[in-house]
């Protein structure tokens, strides 16, 4: 294709956003399999934590006839502010008139697959300083994702609870975190429905944890027993993970349902920049808002034996 007319960038653009898109799409995105994925018309979001109903309130009725109101606790808000990703690439006319086609065509997918790098490895973010309790890593609980400390709401004193652990990822160290998360309770010390039913590992991890999740046998014994986590979970592996040691256990549920927030202010995109003399060369601008982050810690539990 040789473009020699004057209007050359805009005959090129709608080829620009193909390859583009192209690169953005190279890889499978964990981000919208892991995060509750929303847009947003603001300039910030703010999840305001709701704290439980106590349960007792159900027998007043019975007990007297009067019917209570259901009456929550003030849980803990995490505002999340979107920030801006931009950059341009600039494209020279005689590349194009030169039939450069493919040095132009790699740089643009290139561009494209360096915006999805960015949103996944911001989304892995949120799992390698898990176990940070500083800012900004720490929630609006001022601890960690994964905490040994987390308390019951802001309104409560004393007590706290834990979802972090250093047990290798074993068969039996499974078992134990599994029925620990079972145990976690909310602000009224009420056991909450956590159902773990993945695990979110690095590569050097995915083979042991394939063994532990899908082995009809209990891959330790030598007397045929049977291995009870088998089907019980699926296996996630992500390659952004950046701790070899590191895994998480989690309730899919409970992450999409307001656990782990991703806010898309602005979708990610390229186009051709406005204003512009493009006699010898044009620039296409990428553009992205967003924020992430999580708001509540009872859908995970993560272990870093290192």
């Amino acid at each position: 294709m040789a473009v020699t007319s004057a209007q050359w960038a805009d005959l090129l653009d709608p080829i620009v956003r193909k390859w583009w898109e192209q690169g953005f799409a190279r890889r499978a995105p964990m981000v919208p399999s892991l995060f509750n994925v929303q847009t947003s018309s603001r300039a910030y979001e703010e999840v305001s934590g709701v704290g439980a109903i106590g349960i007792d309130a159900w027998e007043n009725y019975a007990a007297s006839g009067q019917i209570s109101e259901a009456d929550f606790n003030q849980g803990y808000k995490q505002t999340f502010t979107h920030k801006e990703y931009v950059l341009d690439l600039g494209i020279e006319r005689k590349l194009i008139d030169d039939d450069q086609h493919n040095i132009v065509r790699t740089s643009v997918m290139r561009m494209g697959d360096s915006a999805a790098l960015r949103r996944e490895t911001h989304g892995a973010s949120v799992f390698n300083n898990a176990f940070t309790d500083s800012a900004p890593y720490a929630g609006a609980d001022a601890v960690g994702l994964c905490s040994t400390a987390h308390p019951y709401g802001p309104d409560k004193t004393g007590s706290t609870q834990s979802n972090e652990f250093t047990l290798s990822l074993t068969k039996p160290n499974v078992a134990t975190i599994r029925e620990a998360m079972q145990a976690f309770t909310d602000d009224n010390g009420n056991i909450v429905a956590v159902i773990p039913d993945t695990l979110l590992v690095p590569p050097a991890l995915e083979d042991e944890a394939l063994v532990i999740a899908r082995s009809i046998n209990d891959p330790t014994s030598d007397t045929n027993a049977i291995n009870p986590q088998m089907g019980r979970f699926q296996v996630v592996p992500w390659h952004y993970l950046t701790d070899s040691n590191a895994w998480f256990m989690i309730d899919s549920t409970l992450m999409k349902m307001g656990g782990l927030e991703w806010y898309d202010r602005v979708p990610v995109g390229i186009g051709l920049k406005g204003g512009q003399d493009t006699t010898v060369k044009a620039y296409w601008r990428s553009y992205m808002r967003y924020s992430y982050g999580w708001s509540d810690w009872r859908w995970v539990a993560g272990s870093n034996p290192s």
